[in-house]
């Protein structure tokens, strides 16, 4: 049997195809002229009859990849896709996601990675823009956008089923739909997917496809492939950035930035080893999904468990039910299992590396999930990474910090290949330690350009004199005296005060005392009506340790200087990012409490444009605990 389960990937002997051939260097990285697919099946020749898969008991073995990629790519071929073509991928997280991304990329047409939700809201930007005629999605997506189908130029649409790769006795599972979240509730209603089906005769010049029936078509097909090396500096792949701090951009990878993304962790000891389980929920319309959660636990011969629906309400208890070694989810997902409580005390005890990226998390936060990954059995602490989709993926990383003192840091720099410095507003570099400024990265990742955009691209990216490819992150940061750096929040997280200073509101939301009774918290700063600006707290508290109250909301506004606050029972999570809806907290103005005498409180209601309504009321009115914010709301 053909598996080298528990070996330390970095001892992986690399088996290459007889035509692979270093093409070029990009900071000390060696890549390959292997496409991405081919550059992991290096690392699990001896391991083709090891489980890359596992969905929900289905088993993908790498041997049978190479032929599962070639029957995709052969039915995109036989619906047309030529070289250059742009594919959307409007999918969930799945067997068929991954593959799909390979099929593409062999075919030599470019995937465009899209949320429905971006083809709900704005269509022709993210399929008509960008001179896509097929789309590749989810049956329960379809309702989403199937009005935007006719006269949009898209030719083709590929429908998966999450029952295709199901076994026998699993399909239909995704019909209960009583434990997802109301959104994905929503999305998955029976009857509206089955009305939109019926309807798809009605629509004319679109061709609708069965993906299972693509794959086995494509099976039976000998059109031929090119299975050689191919061009490092083809456009593969388009990305689009989380949207958190606007519009998102249209980020362009070429071929070289995925195998730079893995050549740079190859025989690096991360403490991972062949066969470990994987649980896949972050969508791979992410970077951080395609890459950290799919790309590099394939190239360690490790087995992606893939759960389409991204659920925190059950997240601690899939994790494991599965026995899954290691995830990667928002801190969310950790901080809403730390208010659900402890499972067993060996629920967790398969997990190696619980992982957050993408978002500041602070010491408490950190200290809490700790403590709820100890009591469930997990012996090792909660890891943090940093970088960003212009870079390809993570530039900071906990692999190599002191597992018992690391707390919120978000990592070291992947050196030799990887680097960062921190600049302040001039540009000039800043040395000293514990200095908040500007973080700035080099990744051999990173990506080429943002699409149709040469004016943002000159502002993302630069070259320093040795001819170093720079990105500007836009994210503020210190460095530690180890050498670790922690990302403390982004640069526009601020505003600037009355004395023309620009003050950052994460300082305070990392000032949290862990001995509070808060659970989360954010802070927002809202126009006042004298010209300045209101630091607000938007407070989910420890219901076993408080409730809200006058008491509380004085102590809180005046231990951390606030001038009001709010109370949640959970926060909103993006639609898209599947992170903390930092755009819904920052527009959410009403029903804030501050102090304001003996015998009463202040009722504030703020504004987009500074007009503030403020109301008296007596400190025997009850304190409301707000339902999560929706864009309903506004």
């Amino acid at each position: 049997m053909r598996t080298t389960t528990q070996i330390n990937t970095c001892t992986i002997e690399r088996k290459f195809p007889e035509w692979a051939r270093v093409d070029r260097v990009i900071n000390g990285v060696e890549i390959y002229n292997m496409n991405i697919f081919d550059n992991i099946m290096t690392f699990n020749q001896d391991n083709l009859d090891g489980a890359a898969f596992d969905y929900f008991g289905r088993i993908v073995t790498y041997g049978e990849l190479p032929a599962l990629r070639e029957s995709y790519a052969r039915g995109l071929k036989l619906a047309g896709v030529k070289e250059g073509d742009v594919v959307t991928l409007c999918m969930p997280v799945s067997i068929e996601n991954m593959m799909m991304l390979f099929a593409v990329n062999l075919v030599k047409a470019i995937s465009n990675n899209v949320n429905f939700l971006f083809l709900k809201n704005d269509f022709d930007l993210y399929t008509k823009d960008k001179g896509s005629e097929v789309i590749v999605t989810l049956d329960a997506f379809l309702p989403y956008f199937v009005d935007h189908l006719s006269g949009s130029g898209v030719k083709k649409v590929i429908v998966m089923n999450l029952d295709d790769f199901l076994p026998e006795d699993k399909k239909g599972m995704f019909l209960d739909t009583s434990e997802m979240p109301e959104q994905m509730q929503e999305v998955f209603d029976i009857g509206q997917i089955v009305e939109c089906l019926n309807d798809l005769d009605k629509i004319k010049g679109v061709e609708f496809i069965k993906l299972e029936e693509l794959r086995k078509a494509g099976e039976e097909s000998d059109i031929p492939l090119d299975l050689g090396p191919t061009d490092l500096d083809r456009d593969i792949s388009y990305f689009y950035t989380s949207g958190t701090t606007g519009r998102p951009k249209c980020v362009v990878y070429k071929e070289y930035s995925l195998n730079a993304y893995v050549e740079m962790h190859a025989g690096l000891d991360t403490q991972n080893y062949v066969g470990e389980r994987n649980f896949q929920c972050i969508p791979l319309t992410h970077m951080t999904g395609e890459r950290v959660c799919g790309i590099m636990p394939l190239a360690r011969g490790g087995t992606l468990v893939p759960r389409p629906i991204y659920n925190k309400y059950t997240f601690a208890r899939d994790l494991s039910e599965t026995g899954c070694n290691c995830v990667v989810a928002t801190a969310s997902f950790y901080l809403m299992s730390v208010r659900q409580g402890v499972l067993s005390p060996t629920a967790l005890e398969c997990l190696k590396r619980p992982a957050s990226g993408g978002e500041a998390v602070n010491i408490s936060a950190v200290r809490k999930i700790d403590k709820w990954l100890s009591d469930n059995g997990c012996n090792v602490r909660y890891s943090l990474g940093g970088g960003a989709s212009e870079e390809g993926g993570v530039t900071l990383v906990t692999y190599f910090m002191d597992e018992q003192t690391k707390t919120n840091e978000t990592g070291k720099p992947l050196e030799p290949h990887v680097h960062v410095k921190l600049v302040d507003d001039n540009g000039d570099l800043v040395e000293e330690n514990e200095v908040l400024a500007n973080l700035h990265a080099t990744s051999p990742a990173s990506a080429d350009r943002y699409l149709g955009d040469p004016e943002a691209t000159a502002a993302r990216w630069y070259y320093d004199e040795d001819g170093t490819k720079w990105g500007v992150t836009g994210d503020i940061a210190v460095r530690h005296a180890d050498g670790s750096y922690t990302i403390m929040g982004r640069g526009s997280d601020s505003y600037v005060n009355e004395n023309g200073e620009r003050v950052y509101l994460f300082m305070k939301e990392s000032s949290l005392d862990e001995n509070d009774p808060i659970s989360e918290w954010e802070i927002s700063a809202f126009k006042n009506d004298k010209g300045s600006y209101d630091v607000v707290g938007q407070i989910i508290l420890d219901p076993d340790r408080a409730e809200p109250t006058p008491e509380l909301v004085e102590y809180l506004c005046n231990k951390y200087g606030l001038d009001a606050v709010k109370f949640y029972n959970e926060f909103e999570i993006g639609e898209i990012t599947a992170k903390r809806d930092y755009i819904l907290l920052t527009h959410d103005y009403d029903g804030y409490y501050a102090p304001c005498s003996k015998n009463h409180l202040m009722l504030i209601n703020y504004s987009e444009n500074g007009d503030t309504v403020k109301i008296r009321i007596r400190k025997d009115h009850k304190i409301e605990i707000n339902e999560k914010k929706s864009k309903e709301d506004n």
